[in-house]
């Protein structure tokens, strides 16, 4: 007799369910994210719960405060360092798309995905198709190793885009500019697209810290 596989445990949706309020901006910067109130709400037991909140502080969702631990808050300091790390890595990266020649289809699919959601599309869901986006085009610069490392950054990456969301005030401006990054790394002009994309993220960090 075959044996049913479950598809998800308990602790795994809890750890989907926690970390989508957190990227929707449901769950604010500095929220608290304690045992008993998720045990609570969610009616399972708190060594899930526990489990659940360490994986979310491995993936960079939860940090320590004092005992507990909350929705992580990112000072102007940590979103420098991150797009510190993002910046030559997505520069170099189109560099060596442009340079080999190489296809940008994924990334074409990925920005399609993003200029096909919906209006009543949430911002949580913009933040996905966006990550989508980004991690395609890292794809296509062709290195394993690369692929390997951008997207350890993801997690951190969705969450400060969460807190992005008002300097966005269109439901379509996200997309809007991903085109206009992606048409300037089809130019085949190397100077421009890693302009384009160094202008890109600088926007993205402006829009975090003022």
């Amino acid at each position: 007799m075959a044996t049913a596989l479950q598809t998800m445990s308990t602790r795994d949706a809890l750890v989907a369910e926690v970390r989508r309020r957190i990227l929707s901006g449901d769950l604010k910067p500095g929220e608290p994210l304690t045992e008993n109130g998720l045990a609570t709400e969610f009616g399972v037991a708190r060594p899930t719960v526990r489990s659940a909140l360490q994986e979310l502080a491995a993936r960079h969702l939860a940090q320590r405060s004092g005992r507990s631990l909350q929705v992580p808050m990112f000072t102007p300091d940590d979103v420098r360092d991150l797009f510190f790390v993002r910046t030559p890595l997505e520069s170099e990266a189109v560099r060596r798309i442009i340079a080999e020649g190489r296809s940008l289809a994924p990334a074409e699919e990925a920005l399609a995905a993003m200029q096909g959601l919906p209006e009543t599309a949430s911002w949580g869901e913009r933040v996905e198709a966006h990550t989508a986006f980004h991690i395609a085009l890292i794809h296509s610069a062709g290195s394993e190793r690369l692929d390997r490392i951008y997207p350890a950054m993801q997690e951190e990456m969705q969450l400060c885009l969460a807190q992005l969301g008002d300097s966005y005030p269109g439901p379509h401006d996200l997309a809007a500019e991903h085109l206009e990054l992606l048409e300037a790394v089809r130019s085949g002009d190397q100077e421009r697209a890693v302009t384009q994309m160094r202008e890109h993220l600088e926007r993205a960090v402006h829009g975090l810290i003022g």
